[in-house]
C-alpha cells in the first residue's frame, strides 16, 4: 500500500499534477501569465486624490433598476476618437456611486431618436476602482453623448435609495478633449456646490491626476520670485516664435518632491490666461480653487496666436509669503504640443537646479515625463480589463483547483482500494496456498501413518495372533496382541483427524466414531443415534479432536472394564451447542472411589478443553451414563 501511495505523492510532486488532474488549469494559467506579462508593460494605477470638485451626483431613486441618464453636447458635430468615464471619488470612497449595469451612445439628436451605442456594459460585476472606463469612438460622427445607467448603486449608509455618480466624461477627437466645459444636460440631477454639479462633469478635474511616466529627473517647473503679500502681479510668457493655430491652452500644476504633501503648489488664486493680449480665461473676481494634480485646460478652438502670457494677480501662499509656479505650459494644435522648447519670459523668476525656464515647455511634470493624456487613459483602462479578468481567472482557477483536487482524493482512494484489493486477492491468494498445503501435508502425513506405522502394526498384530495359535498363549503375548490392536485403531482415528480440513462437519465426526465404535465394541451390542449425514453444521478441528479422542477414551473403558452387554451411543447438535451421551449396561462402579487410573481425569480434562462440562453418572452393578455438553464454533 505504502509504495502506491508514495508513487501518487511523487506523481503530484512533480510540476504539473494539477493541470494532469485538471486540463482547465493549463488554459487558465497561460492565460494568466500573458495577462501578468501584458499588465507588466502598463502605468502604475495612480493614488486617487480627492477633489473640491467630486463630479455630477444623480437625483435619487428608489429603486436599483431606475432609469437615470446624463448628456453633453459638444456644440458641433465631431468625429469621435474616444469616451472616457471616470468614476467618482469622494473622501476615501473609490468608485463612488458607479452603475454595475450603463449603456453610452452617441447621436446628432438632442433627444436621440436615432443614435449609435459605443458601449453596452450589463455584466453587473463591477469591483470598486477609480480606474477609467475607455470606449473606441470608431471615428463615428455626433455631437451629443448620453450616459444612460440601467442598474443604479446604493446610496451609502443603507438609505435603501439609489444614485449613479461620475467625476469625469471625456470626449477626444483629434487627440483632443472636446467635451472640456461642453453643455450638460442632466433632467434628474443634485447640485451641492462645490462637491457636486453637473458642470463638474466636464471641467476636466478628475482624481487619477496626471498623465505621466515617473521618474527620478529632478526638475519642478517654473518658479516666480518671492512676495511677500498675495495682492502681487507675477507673470509669465512663451512665445512660439510665429503666429500659430491653437486647440487648447493647457497649465499643468507643479508638484516638488520636497513639498510632497501639497499638490498643486503656486498655482495662483487668480489668473488670467492671454494669447497676443486676448483674454482667453480671467479669474480675476474670484478665487480658483486648488487644481491639485490635475490638468487645466482651456479650449480655444481656431485660435491663432504667437504668445500666450498667465498673469498671477492673487498668489500662492507657500509658508509665510507668496509665490506663482507651474510644472508647465502647453499649446496643442491637433493634440500636439507646439510649445516645446518656445522661448520663456517673465516677471521674475527663483532660479535653482530644480527650477529653472526651460523647466515651463519641456514636457516634463515635477514627477515624471508628461504623456498623451488619451493614451495614458487608454492603458489605465486596459489594466483595469486585466485586473478584472485576472481576478475573474484566480476565482476559476480556484474553482478548478478544487475539482483537482476531488479528482485527487477519488484517484488516491481508487488507488488505496486498489492497493487494498490487491493485497486482499495476494492474502487470498496465500491463503489458498497455505491451505493446499496444508491438505497436501495432512494428506502425506496419514499416507506415511497408514503405510509405515500403520503396516507395522497390523504385521505386529498379525504375527502375535500367528504365535497364539500355534504354541502356548502367555499373557504377554497376549497384552501384545491387544495392545497392537488397539494402538492400530487409534492410529485410525489419528489418520482421520489428519486428513480432515480446517473445519470439518459433524457428520464426519459421526462417521468416525461409528467406525471406532465398531472397531472397540466388536463383542457388545451398541447402537449410536445421530442427525442426518447431510446436516452442513461444522465445527473447529481441535473440536473435532478433543470430543473424538474423549469419545475413543469413553468407549475403550466401557469395552475394557464394564462388561457390558449393550452400549446406547446420542450424538445431537444445535444452534451451536453439541450434546453426546454415552451409556451401557454394565457392572457400574462407585462414583465417589475412582482413581485417576481409570482414565476418568482424560475425560475430565478434554470436557475441559473444550469448554464444557461432563456428568459421569454410575452405582455398581446399575451400568454407567457419560454426559459431554458443549458448544462449538
Amino acid at each position: 500500500m505504502k509504495p502506491a501511495l508514495l508513487i501518487l505523492a511523487s506523481i503530484l510532486a512533480a510540476g504539473a499534477p494539477w493541470s494532469w488532474l485538471n486540463p482547465q488549469l493549463s488554459t487558465l494559467d497561460h492565460r494568466q501569465h500573458e495577462l501578468q506579462t501584458a499588465l507588466s508593460k502598463l502605468p502604475a494605477l495612480p493614488a486617487p486624490q480627492p477633489l473640491e470638485h467630486a463630479g455630477f451626483h444623480s437625483g435619487l431613486a428608489p429603486h436599483a433598476d431606475s432609469v437615470r441618464w446624463v448628456q453633453i453636447d459638444l456644440g458641433a458635430e465631431y468625429p469621435l476618437d474616444s469616451v472616457v468615464v471616470i468614476p467618482a471619488m469622494l473622501g476615501v470612497v473609490e468608485a463612488y456611486g458607479f452603475p454595475s449595469r450603463f449603456r453610452i451612445d452617441a447621436s446628432n439628436d438632442p433627444l436621440f431618436a436615432e443614435s449609435d451605442t459605443l458601449f453596452d456594459h450589463f455584466s453587473g460585476n463591477n469591483p470598486p476602482s477609480p480606474a477609467p472606463w475607455f470606449v473606441a469612438g470608431n471615428g463615428i460622427k455626433a455631437r451629443h453623448i448620453r450616459f444612460t445607467a440601467t442598474t443604479l448603486a446604493a446610496q451609502p449608509h443603507g438609505t435603501r435609495r439609489f444614485i449613479f455618480c461620475l467625476g469625469e466624461l471625456m470626449v477626444f477627437s483629434a487627440g483632443r478633449n472636446v467635451a472640456l466645459h461642453a453643455q450638460v444636460l442632466a433632467p434628474n440631477s443634485v447640485e451641492t456646490l462645490p462637491t457636486w454639479s453637473p458642470r463638474h462633469l466636464v471641467d476636466g478635474a478628475y482624481s487619477l491626476g496626471l498623465p505621466v511616466h515617473p521618474d527620478e529627473i529632478n526638475g519642478n517647473g517654473w518658479h516666480s520670485g518671492i512676495s511677500t503679500t498675495a495682492e502681487a502681479t507675477k507673470w509669465v510668457q512663451v512665445d512660439l516664435g510665429a503666429p500659430r493655430s491653437i486647440d487648447e491652452i493647457r497649465l499643468i500644476p507643479a508638484h516638488p518632491r520636497d513639498y510632497p504633501e501639497r499638490s498643486g503648489f503656486g498655482f495662483p488664486r487668480r489668473f488670467k490666461v492671454e494669447a497676443d493680449g486676448k483674454v482667453i480665461f480671467d479669474t480675476t473676481t474670484a478665487d480658483f480653487s486648488n487644481p491639485a494634480d490635475t490638468p487645466v485646460a482651456f479650449p480655444c478652438p481656431g485660435l491663432r496666436s504667437q504668445t500666450i502670457r498667465v498673469t498671477a494677480t492673487h498668489l500662492w501662499e507657500r509658508s509665510g509669503d507668496f509665490v506663482f509656479a507651474l510644472a508647465e505650459l502647453q499649446a496643442f494644435d491637433h493634440g500636439r504640443n507646439i510649445a516645446l522648447s518656445s522661448a520663456v519670459t517673465s516677471s521674475d523668476d527663483t532660479i535653482s537646479a530644480s527650477w529653472t525656464r526651460a523647466g515651463l515647455i519641456d514636457a516634463r511634470s515635477s514627477t515624471g515625463a508628461l504623456v498623451d493624456e488619451s493614451t495614458w487613459l487608454a492603458a489605465l483602462s486596459q489594466r483595469r480589463q486585466i485586473t478584472d479578468e485576472l481576478t475573474t481567472l484566480e476565482t476559476q482557477r480556484t474553482q478548478a483547483l478544487a475539482t483537482a483536487y476531488q479528482r485527487t482524493a477519488w484517484l488516491g482512494g481508487s488507488v488505496l482500494a486498489l492497493t487494498i484489493l490487491t493485497a486482499w486477492l495476494a492474502w487470498l491468494r496465500s491463503r489458498r496456498s497455505r491451505q493446499q498445503e496444508m491438505e497436501s501435508l495432512r494428506h502425506r502425513i496419514s499416507r506415511d501413518l497408514h503405510d509405515e506405522i500403520g503396516s507395522h502394526l497390523g504385521s505386529i498384530r498379525l504375527m502375535s495372533e500367528l504365535a497364539l495359535r500355534d504354541g502356548p498363549a502367555s499373557d504377554s503375548l497376549q497384552e501384545i496382541h491387544r495392545l497392537a490392536g488397539e494402538a492400530a485403531e487409534s492410529m485410525r482415528g489419528i489418520i482421520w483427524l489428519v486428513r480432515e480440513g480446517d473445519l470439518p462437519p459433524l457428520s464426519s465426526l459421526v462417521a468416525a466414531m461409528r467406525q471406532s465404535a465398531s472397531s472397540l465394541l466388536k463383542d457388545i451390542h451398541w447402537q449410536l443415534e445421530a442427525p442426518d449425514s447431510t446436516d452442513p453444521a461444522t465445527a473447529s478441528l481441535e473440536f473435532h479432536r478433543q470430543v473424538f479422542l474423549l469419545f475413543r477414551e469413553a468407549v475403550h473403558n466401557i469395552a475394557r472394564h464394564a462388561n457390558a452387554a449393550q452400549v446406547r451411543i446420542q450424538v445431537n447438535w444445535k444452534a451451536k451447542h453439541f450434546h453426546l451421551r454415552i451409556e451401557d449396561n454394565g457392572c457400574g462402579f462407585d462414583a465417589a472411589a475412582v482413581t485417576a487410573g481409570n482414565g476418568l481425569a482424560n475425560l475430565h480434562h478434554r470436557a475441559t478443553v473444550l469448554g464444557g462440562s461432563l456428568h459421569i453418572t454410575s452405582t455398581p452393578g446399575s451400568g454407567t451414563c457419560i454426559t459431554l455438553e458443549a458448544d462449538f464454533s
